[in-house]
């Protein structure tokens, strides 16, 4: 099985895993103490809804698409706030065009004192990711296997945290 991400960013499993992720990252944030996210396969980080790949299967637009601009019972609104908020932040002229991936909405909702280790194995989607956190000091990108880099980095130094891991699925087993 082939399996890139940019294919389908932003579908209904996106938003599930996403919006149960921030609300994870909500949980942490209640103690002062730091933390650290480690996402296992970052991928590229933010994706754009516009391009060949998205476009080919549209699978946003079942997930993500419908839920932009839904008119939300306030409880509801209310648990995907945060989440929504790391939607808009990649879309600042409104709408939908890109899509935040589990480590840029990881790291929107940091605070000064948590960290994120983002890991990917991909070389083309490890430049990208590479990219689009030059020169943050709260964020560290290694380009490896995030099934072998994930033991040597647990526990965290922060002693708390939550491990993501998505794969591709691009290999048997």
């Amino acid at each position: 099985m082939n399996y890139r991400h940019a294919y389908h960013a932003g579908n209904f499993a996106d938003v599930v895993k996403h919006a149960v992720l921030t609300r994870l990252l909500d949980y942490l944030k209640q103690k002062d103490k730091a933390f650290r996210v480690i996402d296992t396969h970052a991928g590229i980080g933010r994706y754009d809804l516009s391009s060949v790949e998205a476009q080919k299967t549209g699978e946003w637009l079942g997930g993500i698409g419908r839920l932009v601009g839904a008119d939300l019972d306030a409880k509801v609104a209310g648990l995907l706030a945060p989440y929504l908020e790391a939607v808009r932040a990649v879309n600042p002229e409104g709408g939908v065009k890109n899509y935040p991936g589990s480590p840029l909405i990881a790291r929107h909702l940091l605070r000064k004192q948590d960290r994120l280790t983002a890991i990917e194995l991909h070389p083309q989607d490890a430049e990208r990711l590479k990219a689009v956190f030059a020169g943050d000091f709260q964020t560290r990108m290694i380009e490896l296997d995030g099934w072998l880099a994930l033991g040597a980095h647990l526990p965290p130094k922060e002693k708390r945290g939550l491990v993501l891991v998505d794969p591709p699925f691009e290999e048997e087993g």
